[in-house]
């Protein structure tokens, strides 16, 4: 990436972010993402996640803590704690109230912002901004994702005269802001007649995240319907209800309407839809249970009322995303949002919308199979106008101009909004990592039935940015003193890099991969000779790399025991499993890809040959790494497998794993500094608290697991280590 010089330092205040799933969280993480890749530092100052908005795979993440922590595209995230309440109005704004009292001091306690930003709604987040922008004396930026106060005297949100004052706040905070961004271009001329300084940066999606569905044949005579997202009085869904319902009690057609998701709103719908079978509720889901919902569904639909006249120029966010998967809309809408949703070919879009005219378009919609196509109109749509990278870009320019930095000196990808068509032309991002230039490295040594299975798993590869017909780039070190497996590499793979390395050890294998890497290489990739990758592992290894900027992302390895064993039951061979994100684990060389910039060059890192017999040599790698400031990534779809043998499915073999385990902890510490005391202590307390896990387990009459037997094993393999004997796993015999 060619980019200016580096802007400087951008404060976001926000009520919600990641690892929540909503649409400010989706938002602003893109947005982020494309001010880091544009060279500012960023701070995230938000509250803890909210578990009602956060995936089951995200709960680890976002809890309050006094430390920072590191977030999706680089960012530091600063918490303050949340108090979840009744999921109700009132619920609510008091839970925003405390979060925006509590956001000022965590704000002040960040570094020094050039320029702060915060984010409405929460509507007390504009008081916490300005407060906050104030105490720094810094320009503030504030992003209005809806037409706020009006829509609060629309919905008739008086709990008192706290909340008239806040709204005349907030309208004396929209005059006196540095800058205002709006989502929509209507609202920005209603900003600008209040005097404020407005930009307008619509919302969006990422394109790069969305891939086109295929059109579901369907029968005639039947439609089934999906709503997602947000089950509150913005949305109208009671007329929508009342059309299902109208449609029912006629008995000619099959039109079904599924609800997913949550809201103030959600119980007096269920209610409301009691008597229709036709309707049915399910719960918020993201991911690929949200995926799954959209396979079932005929139409999607998009629904605001149509009797607040703000909502003339509101655009609901899922807009974006529906028009850029291509399937077909329902939309209950009017002003801005319906004229953007016309440009999606397959939408059929009703602006004055009541139950009998709902009911009229779900009938005919069910008797004509053909009438809900899929269409990539509305995709072409969102490239020019809403992909979020190139509206992150123009935030960053926006901001720049603010603050008076240098500006951009070229975009940051192909494919920037408003240059669609010139992609060949574009500067290619100094993120993106080519399949060509990516180095997979295996070291093997007498286990060839294992390593053919690989190398043909490797050929099966798919979803590459490669010429036709090539293969994954692939070096092959052999530690067998007989080259056993040359014949093997060279009948299977012969456009792998065969290296012959007689001297025994793991180390000397994987540092002889590394010198095989050529100075032009982008990344390097380790795998072990027993597994096999799955068609879209590389691809999505490479994806994740460019989408994070990471320096190194893994991915699970699922292991698969023999028939009849019972190894997995104190787990210790278990799927490991973590959301998409920042990781705050140790990678290891079992499925890992790592920039290879940390190891070209004559700085370049290299295994430690302390580690040649005993393994543990990733771990110690990986700790350097981080310690220099590496950063991790976890990507859950690229994913290898194995077989686990037998022999190593056994009690005896995980004891000795676990035993190894400890001399290469006290190995590592001893490097470090520690003498044989510190080692020894800390070998005490880890076989005091295996004791009395095991105790506690077996006092409640269950059965000890591996995390159980883990302290105890590792704590007798650092008193051994500390007393000089020594565990050679790789030495050979």
């Amino acid at each position: 990436m060619i980019r200016g010089s580096s802007p400087g330092r951008v404060q976001l205040i926000t009520h919600s972010y990641w690892p929540e799933r909503t649409p400010p969280q989706r938002r602003w993480q893109r947005l982020v993402a494309a001010l880091v890749a544009d060279g500012w530092t960023v701070d995230v100052v938000a509250p803890a996640r909210n578990p009602r908005h956060t995936p089951a795979a995200g709960q680890a993440f976002g809890r309050f803590g006094l430390r920072p922590e590191p977030g999706p595209a680089g960012e530091q995230v600063r918490r303050v704690p949340y108090a979840l309440v009744r999921d109700s109005r009132a619920g609510r704004f008091a839970a925003d109230m405390l979060s925006a009292a509590l956001l000022v001091p965590r704000s002040a306690a960040a570094p020094r912002p050039d320029v702060l930003i915060t984010t409405v709604p929460a509507l007390p987040l504009a008081v916490t901004g300005w407060v906050a922008a104030r105490l720094r004396g810094v320009p503030l930026v504030l992003d209005m994702r809806d037409a706020w106060p009006d829509l609060a005297r629309e919905a008739s949100l008086r709990a008192g005269p706290a909340v008239d004052v806040l709204e005349s706040v907030l309208t004396g905070v929209q005059r006196r802001a540095d800058l205002v961004v709006a989502v929509t271009s209507g609202f920005a001329e209603r900003l600008r007649a209040r005097g404020a300084r407005v930009e307008t940066i619509s919302n969006g999606v990422d394109l790069t995240e969305l891939p086109q569905p295929a059109a579901a044949p369907r029968r005639a005579g039947r439609l089934r319907v999906l709503y997602y997202g947000n089950h509150g009085e913005s949305q109208g869904l009671e007329t929508v209800i009342d059309a299902v319902r109208a449609v029912h009690r006629a008995g000619e057609v099959e039109v079904t309407l599924r609800m997913v998701g949550s809201g103030t709103q959600r119980s007096r719908l269920i209610a409301r839809a009691a008597d229709c079978p036709a309707v049915e509720f399910r719960r918020p889901a993201h991911g690929e249970e949200l995926r799954g919902h959209l396979d079932w569904a005929d139409s999607v639909l998009v629904s605001l009322r149509t009797d607040w006249p703000s909502f003339a120029w509101t655009v609901p966010s899922k807009t974006f995303e529906l028009m850029g998967l291509g399937t077909h809309i329902t939309a209950a809408v009017a002003g801005e949002a319906a004229e953007i949703l016309r440009h999606a070919e397959n939408s059929d879009v009703v602006e004055d919308a009541d139950a009998e005219t709902l009911a009229a378009l779900f009938d005919r919609l069910a008797r004509d199979p053909e009438s809900t196509p899929t269409s990539s109109s509305g995709r072409r749509w969102v490239a020019e106008n809403a992909d979020l990278p190139g509206l992150g870009r123009r935030y960053s320019q926006r901001l720049r101009e603010l603050i008076g930095a240098p500006p951009q000196t070229a975009p940051a990808h192909a494919g920037d909004a408003g240059d669609a068509g010139d992609a060949d032309d574009a500067v290619e991002g100094e993120g993106r990592l080519r399949a060509d230039r990516t180095w997979i490295c295996v070291c093997t040594y007498r286990r060839n039935r294992l390593l053919a299975e690989l190398l043909g798993s490797l050929r099966a590869s798919e979803g590459l940015d490669t010429a036709a017909g090539s293969v994954p780039r692939l070096i092959v070190v052999d530690n067998d003193p007989e080259a056993g497996a040359r014949d093997v590499v060279g009948e299977l793979y012969p456009e792998a890099v065969y290296v012959h390395q007689a001297e025994p050890g793991i180390v000397a294998a994987r540092n002889a991969s590394l010198d095989a890497v050529p100075s032009d290489a982008e990344a390097v990739v380790f795998l072990d000779d027993d597994e096999r990758v799955r068609p879209q592992w590389l691809a999505a290894l490479l994806r994740a790399a460019e989408d994070s900027g990471a320096d190194t992302v893994s991915g699970p390895v699922v292991s698969h025991l023999p028939a009849g064993s019972t190894g997995d039951s104190g787990g210790f061979i278990r799927r490991i499993d973590f959301p998409a994100g920042p990781w705050a684990g140790r990678p290891a060389t079992n499925n890992v890809l790592v920039r290879a910039g940390w190891f070209l060059g004559e700085d370049g890192l290299r295994f430690d040959p302390d580690f040649n017999l005993t393994g543990g040599e990733d771990s110690e790698l990986f700790s350097r790494m981080q310690a220099a400031g590496a950063r991790s990534w976890w990507e859950p779809e690229a994913i290898v497998e194995e077989d686990v043998p037998e022999e190593r499915a056994t009690e005896d073999w995980m004891r000795r794993r676990g035993v190894r385990a400890g001399h290469v902890r006290a190995k590592k510490a001893q490097k470090r500094g520690r003498g044989r005391a510190s080692i020894l202590a800390e070998a005490a307390v880890r076989l005091g608290a295996g004791a009395g896990r095991a105790a506690a387990r077996r006092l409640r009459r269950r059965p000890l697991r591996y995390a159980d037997r883990i302290w105890l094993r590792e704590g007798r393999g650092m008193a051994e280590y500390a007393w000089g004997r020594r565990f050679e796993e790789y030495a050979r015999r």
